[in-house]
């Protein structure tokens, strides 16, 4: 279609993180910890409705997993589209027509509301060709701040592939991350029917002092020396841990997940080869490869999928995103 911009994000799940929402400013509000930039996330197609109209008038659909409309999360994007005017990226003078379809579902810690807002905001970027690339992530930070719906998931999204967010806050503005290359096939599994908000945990005190404390540790473990390949096995090791010390692991749904997940993956004589670790703050999990240098094959990776969906799980195969 002539005048149409299409952006694609992937989604980003989290393997540990602290919480770091003292700062008055929401820029430089966020988290440390290691995440993964995942392949499967929001497609937007963004085409221009009136030349000469309003950027209120902008009609936006939102499509969920299911393909379900989800426009409970209209103001979300209205919001973001507002502040692109207001930081004269975009004019008021013209209205769209924007298509937002995500390829997970909301609230099982895949990143989805920041993948949306970054997808969003750089289907813009096409069409206005204004501003750095970092304005609009930054205004896409503040969003999911104001929202409560992530930490530093925009800041991992930023940095690409397997990242290391080392200082809380926006890209551009406080935070810094790191991220580096790691094309892996890699399985996502959730239980359907649970969700969780992130801000029931990182609003509540006793639950962030031990995310946070866990967190910690689990960085001062890594942040020192090179971000590569390298580190992959202590990635698995402080991701385990923190998992336990955080007590995240022991929740009754989670715990119920792994317990299916480990057990599923024992049958099929695969555990040699996997870390299931959990995706932060969902119910679900990711299995990764223990090595780098040893990919699951197609057939692996088709009987783990197939196996979680018998037992009761949702999952999909999907892939490290750089």
């Amino acid at each position: 279609m002539e005048n149409e911009y299409v952006s694609h994000i992937g989604g980003h799940i989290t393997l540990f993180f602290t919480v770091e929402k003292d700062g008055r400013l929401l820029r430089n509000q966020g988290s440390r910890g290691v995440g993964i930039n995942i392949q499967h996330g929001v497609k937007v197609k963004l085409s221009v409705k009136e030349k000469s109209g309003s950027i209120e008038d902008s009609e936006i659909q939102i499509f969920d997993f299911h393909n379900q409309p989800m426009d409970e999360s209209e103001k979300f994007y209205r919001d973001l589209l507002n502040d692109l005017v207001y930081a004269r990226l975009v004019d008021n003078t013209t209205s769209f027509n924007i298509q937002i379809r995500l390829e997970l579902p909301t609230s099982q810690g895949f990143g989805m509301s920041a993948a949306g807002l970054v997808a969003v905001a750089l289907a813009f970027r096409q069409f206005s060709q204004r501003g750095n690339i970092d304005q609009y992530y930054r205004i896409c930070h503040r969003i999911e701040r104001q929202y409560g719906s992530g930490l530093g998931d925009v800041l991992g999204i930023h940095a690409g592939g397997v990242e290391i967010r080392l200082q809380p806050g926006a890209p551009g503005a406080s935070g810094s991350s790191l991220g580096f290359k790691c094309k892996q096939p890699i399985i996502l599994a959730w239980q359907p029917d649970e969700a969780r908000h992130t801000s029931n945990y990182i609003d509540n005190e006793a639950w962030q002092s031990k995310i946070t404390n866990a967190g910690h540790k689990a960085l001062n473990n890594l942040k020192n020396g090179p971000w590569n390949h390298s580190r992959w096995k202590e990635i698995l090791e402080q991701s385990g841990k923190f998992s336990v010390e955080s007590e995240l692991s022991e929740e009754t749904a989670r715990k119920h997940l792994l317990d299916v997940a480990r057990d599923t993956v024992r049958s099929l004589d695969l555990q040699s080869l996997v870390s299931i670790r959990l995706c932060m703050l969902g119910t679900s999990c990711v299995v990764l490869p223990r090595k780098l240098n040893r990919l699951l094959t197609d057939s692996e990776l088709e009987s783990i999928n197939s196996a979680f969906i018998e037992r009761g799980l949702a999952s999909m195969i999907t892939e490290i995103d750089h």
